[in-house]
């Protein structure tokens, strides 16, 4: 976004670099943030360009700062471009207050200016407030983690928020964010060009999205030229856009020259047409996806497994997208060859990438943990590498049984390299009935319909705690990351006392209240983003406890009892009072079926129970 000019012309023709800061001579740029889901200008970014005090000739701010730095006075020029960054917003912020500025800092004098309130005192001449600032801190330029961590926390204290500047560059350290732990990431121009043909771009910018997310930080990526990158930029997560597409940095001094609706409605019925279109895409590719699984299928049930290889090799040689189909027991072991066409897809092979064969061990695979875990008859994966061609493909896995009675899974992985968003999608909807109607929605609600969807499949309607096919695709994953990283995991079955008389005496609506009550009081008592709790029926719930040992499980469901106990449930103005029974089990160590570790739990919780109940045994 700079000038185009020879930096080394612009360095000979500087004549003067502390007449430059002294009499101000600087331009003030600004470029608009937008934030489309809210079909606004969010904010600015301030630029600076400089003024050649002897052709009048505009100076690019990395020429400014490069002669700067060689005079030993880049902390003065940087003080006097935030001051005039800030006065030129000014005009804007007396006029509609809701606008955020995005003020850079150099980095690298932070250590010089950590504990001087210069900035503070920059914004109260002007009297804006420091919540409509954020600081932006470009972290190739910092060179002293500490005092990075200082300034932010000093200033973060002030309201002022704080954002790392070019996050994904070569340079950028994802030590920084959890350093900082900024409210804004902002995402470098190298990972948004042409994002919309690179999947391994997505993937990043998505994984950084989901960083964000989970610390509660906004993503904004910055240098977005063309409605396919500002559309994969939203279908990806982006909070908000920054570039060309929408304004290239001018000289802004009116709000009325901050509207750019046109463009942001534009975009927002570009962006809803391209969704409606990838799912109607994707509801036919799931079709024919579905209908080459049921033709191998039908052809497998009806011979024995020593006859899988030939049936495979029948059906899947006429059908392009298909990588390699093989055939697992119940118990996630391979029973048939790898079915696969050298001749038909680039094959990578070497020691990492080859076909999995007979007697290989599959039951950690993701195409078969969340299968039988949550008891589906069908699982999509998410697009990954094949380790049988190296090639990026999805799993679609299929419960089956042959003529001998026996239960069997058929693994068909699909080539995706072709159309890679239709198969995210695939993972998306994964009810092959299901209508959406998003004519005419905005981002807002496409993305909330979509969530939606995901959030009902694992969630109890009622009491807002996760579901018995939750407890069975987390809890086994939960083991294995347990037992590989070496840490314990507890679980606590807890059982409602007496429930039955709650309903008999208030009515079931009074009992659905009682359930609900009791979900917000161990909720309360537990880690939020690390722990969790789900109904496992009725009034049994199931509490995990991640990286807990005995000690940690027990003190836990005491406190819950013990709130349990003291709680006033009020329902219609009528109090009602409830105890529960709990019981807990850990495992430290060593390999265990999430069936056995709820079983183990569940044997400790009948101890409580036939012994007075409104206790907790852990054994």
């Amino acid at each position: 976004m700079q000038p185009l000019s020879d930096c080394n012309l612009e360095k000979q023709e500087i004549l003067d670099i502390k007449d430059i800061i002294r009499n101000k001579k600087l331009i003030v740029h600004f470029q608009p943030v937008v934030s489309v889901s809210r079909k606004m200008v969010s904010g600015l970014e301030g630029l600076i360009r400089g003024i050649n005090t002897a052709t009048n000739q505009i100076i690019s701010p990395i020429t400014l700062f490069e002669v700067a730095h060689k005079e030993g006075l880049t902390l003065e020029l940087d003080r006097v471009c935030r001051d005039k960054v800030i006065e030129a917003f000014s005009y804007i912020y007396h006029q509609n207050n809701d606008k955020l500025l995005f003020l850079n800092l150099d980095a690298s004098i932070l250590d010089r200016v950590e504990g001087s309130n210069y900035l503070t005192n920059q914004v109260k001449t002007y009297n804006i407030n420091p919540r409509n600032i954020v600081i932006e801190i470009n972290e190739t330029k910092v060179h002293n983690n500490a005092a990075l961590k200082r300034f932010t926390d000093t200033y973060r204290k002030c309201g002022f928020m704080v954002a790392l500047d070019d996050v994904g560059t070569g340079f950028s350290n994802m030590d920084r964010i959890l350093l900082v732990k900024p409210n804004i990431i902002k995402i470098d121009i190298s990972l948004v060009r042409n994002i919309e043909n690179d999947y391994y771009k997505q993937g990043v910018f998505k994984s950084l999205v989901n960083l964000s997310n989970k610390i509660g930080a906004l993503i904004i990526a910055e240098g977005v030229e063309t409605e396919e990158e500002a559309i994969q930029i939203l279908r990806l997560g982006g909070h908000m856009i920054q570039g060309y597409f929408f304004s290239k940095p001018q000289e802004i001094y009116n709000e009325s020259d901050l509207f750019i609706n046109n463009k942001i409605e534009k975009l927002s019925k570009s962006f809803n047409q391209y969704m409606n279109k990838q799912i109607r895409k994707e509801r036919e590719k799931n079709k024919q996806l579905n209908l080459m699984v049921n033709n191998l299928i039908k052809e497998l049930v009806k011979v024995s497994h020593q006859e899988f290889d030939n049936k495979l090799m029948e059906i899947i040689w006429a059908n392009k997208i298909i990588e390699c189909a093989y055939v697992l027991d119940e118990y996630g072991v391979q029973l048939s060859n790898t079915i696969r066409f050298y001749d038909k897809n680039e094959v990578k092979e070497n020691l990492i990438f080859y076909s999995a064969r007979i007697g290989t061990d599959h039951s950690m695979e993701k195409y078969y943990y969340p299968l039988i875990g949550a008891n589906l008859n069908k699982y999509i994966t998410e697009p990954y590498i094949s380790l049988a061609t190296g090639n990026l493909c999805i799993t679609v896995s299929k419960i089956f049984t042959n003529i001998d009675n026996k239960k069997y899974i058929l693994c068909v992985d699909f080539n995706t390299s072709d159309n890679i968003y239709a198969f995210e999608l695939m993972k998306n909807i994964t009810t092959p009935d299901l209508t959406l109607n998003i004519n005419g929605k905005s981002v807002t609600e496409i993305n909330q319909i979509i969530n939606k969807m995901n959030k009902e499949i694992i969630t109890d309607s009622l009491t807002n705690a996760y579901n018995k096919r939750y407890i069975g695709e987390r809890l086994l994953i939960d083991i294995f990351n347990a037992a590989n990283q070496n840490q314990p995991i507890s679980v606590i079955m807890v059982d409602l006392d007496h429930f039955k008389k709650v309903n008999d005496t208030y009515g079931h609506m009074a009992g659905d209240h009682v359930l609900k009550e009791f979900v917000k009081i161990a909720k309360y008592n537990i880690r939020r983003n690390t722990d969790w709790i789900a109904r496992y029926g009725g009034e049994e719930f199931l509490i995990v406890l991640l990286n807990a040992d005995e000690r940690v499980a027990n003190k836990v469901a005491e406190e819950i009892r013990k709130a349990i106990e003291k709680a006033k449930i009020i329902y219609h103005e009528v109090p009602i009072s409830i105890t529960a029974s709990f019981g807990t089990y850990t495992l430290g160590s060593g390999k265990m079926t999430y069936e056995q570790l709820i079983d183990h739990a569940d044997k400790n919780l009948y101890i409580a129970k036939t012994n007075g109940r409104n206790k907790t045994i852990s054994l």
